[in-house]
């Protein structure tokens, strides 16, 4: 089964980030623009995984959320990868508590990398949104720091991130489907069992 782990992007955020899109859409042509509908924020892409695994990779995330307390995240500004001179990807990051997020990251990483079967993403985190592909700059590079100041409010939505989800992606002729198999509560014991009541 093909496997990733992220966090959930609330609907106040993806409203935001639509926006913005669409007005980016106004003055830049890109390959291919990001679809939000599935929208997600990546911490690690497992890909095809035997099914045999899935009960360590669920026990992994237990162990490595018992220790993460929940934090907060909020929008940041402009981004591309590899730089805005020669643009492949075109983002927005993301601010706040993100050492946590990074933390999370990192730890994840390492427990998967227990599992002989299991491929995980290695290069060091850099949290983002994708919003296009093959955004087209001029000579002069895409204009990152003028689209922060007039495309981005000073009041970016912000949430408190509480899990983390394992999905299965499947891959249909109509598009991707993501479905939530396993989900991890940040700060609690899941070693100690609900009390069952007599």
């Amino acid at each position: 089964m093909r496997l990733f782990v992220a966090l959930d992007i609330p609907e106040e955020a993806v409203r935001y980030i639509a926006d913005v899109q669409k007005r980016l859409k106004s003055e830049v042509q890109a390959d291919r623009w990001q679809p939000l509908h599935n929208l997600h924020l990546t911490l690690h892409f497992l890909g095809e995984v035997d099914e045999a695994l899935v009960p360590a990779i669920c026990e992994d995330m237990d162990i490595v959320s018992a220790i993460i307390e929940p934090f907060q995240l909020r929008i940041g500004g402009f981004g591309a990868f590899p730089h805005a001179q020669h643009p492949r990807v075109l983002w927005l990051g993301l601010r706040g508590q993100t050492n946590p997020l990074k933390q999370l990251h990192l730890l994840l990483g390492r427990r998967f990398e227990l599992h002989q079967g299991v491929s995980y993403d290695r290069k060091r985190y850099r949290p983002h949104i994708t919003l296009a592909r093959g955004p087209q700059a001029s000579p002069e590079g895409l204009p990152l720091l003028d689209w922060n100041e007039r495309y981005l409010a000073a009041d970016a939505p912000r949430w408190k991130v509480r899990h983390v989800h394992l999905y299965r992606s499947e891959l249909l002729p109509e598009g991707a489907v993501h479905t939530v198999i396993h989900t991890s509560t940040f700060d609690k014991d899941h070693s100690k069992k609900q009390a069952v009541p007599e």
